[in-house]
């Protein structure tokens, strides 16, 4: 059959990417990744608020996708407060979501 061990991968080896998508979470942080064969590799990481911030730097190279650690240090030089401590501000300032009326 075609799932046999090895036909399979050789079928579909004869494909190359066009669209990928893919989500991960680094340092507490929602990333969303994609590939399109005319772009290349984007990241962004979606906030508490749904927004999406670009991560990508100028120097990686588009047609690989974005490795991990890469990911962990830009996101660190653009968000330097992680999530849970964005979190922690909003309790302080508007105090635990069981607590407030709505």
């Amino acid at each position: 059959g075609f799932f046999k061990k090895g036909e399979s991968q050789q079928f579909l080896d004869r494909f190359e990417w066009a669209f990928a998508f893919q989500e991960i979470a680094c340092r507490g942080e929602d990333v969303k990744l994609t590939f399109e064969q005319s772009t290349g590799w984007k990241a962004s990481v979606i906030d508490e608020n749904g927004q999406e911030i670009d991560v990508m730097d100028d120097s990686w190279d588009t047609a690989t996708r974005p490795d991990y650690l890469e990911l962990e240090k830009k996101i660190n030089e653009i968000i330097p407060e992680p999530l849970w401590m964005r979190k922690m501000g909003e309790v302080q300032e508007k105090g635990f979501k069981f607590q407030r009326k709505q």
